[in-house]
């Protein structure tokens, strides 16, 4: 009774860890994007600023240590 008592505890923990490192990586990704669109408008040109919304900023999924979804 006290193995399974304490399997089911680890295994909860294992969860909860695993849990907010997904949530970490999402938030990490969002603000890499934010921030390289912020830096876009900054240097968009008069009327460029449609491409900075629409640009690929794949490279944050790299950056905050998230690999892409297999296709």
């Amino acid at each position: 009774m006290i193995r399974t008592t304490r399997l089911m505890t680890l295994c909860a923990f294992v969860f909860g860890l695993s849990f907010a490192g997904v949530v970490f990586a999402r938030d990490c990704v969002t603000e890499c994007k934010r921030a390289a669109i912020a830096q876009c408008l900054l240097l968009a040109p008069e009327g460029g600023a449609e491409a900075c919304y629409t640009a690929d900023y794949s490279y944050c999924r790299q950056v905050c240590g998230v690999n892409p979804p297999q296709a």
